[in-house]
């Protein structure tokens, strides 16, 4: 099946080609050298990273908008719980 074009309003200023580039390594100099390891002996990796951004954006695409306002919702809850400090519990103390 083929996937539908994906369509970004003008507004915006981008173009496809400006959101599904390689990253640029001047930007994140941090991963220049795995970027080079990774162009070099696995290029495909590079391409299926490209492709899954695609596929995520096609996949919300299919959804309803409340949908797509639910699984945000639940990925700020995902990010809360995992960034809120662990609970101290009195057990974790010990006896005096």
């Amino acid at each position: 099946m083929q996937k539908p074009p994906i369509v970004l309003p003008v507004e915006l200023g981008v173009s496809i080609e400006d959101m599904f580039r390689p990253v640029d390594r001047a930007t994140v100099p941090e991963l220049a050298d795995l970027l080079d390891l990774l162009a070099e002996r696995h290029p495909l990796v590079l391409a299926a990273v490209a492709d899954v951004d695609r596929s995520l954006i096609w996949a919300m695409q299919e959804n309803t908008p409340l949908q797509n306002l639910d699984n945000c919702a639940q990925m700020a809850r995902d990010v809360a719980s995992i960034t809120a400090p662990a609970p101290s519990s009195q057990s974790d103390r010990p006896a005096a």
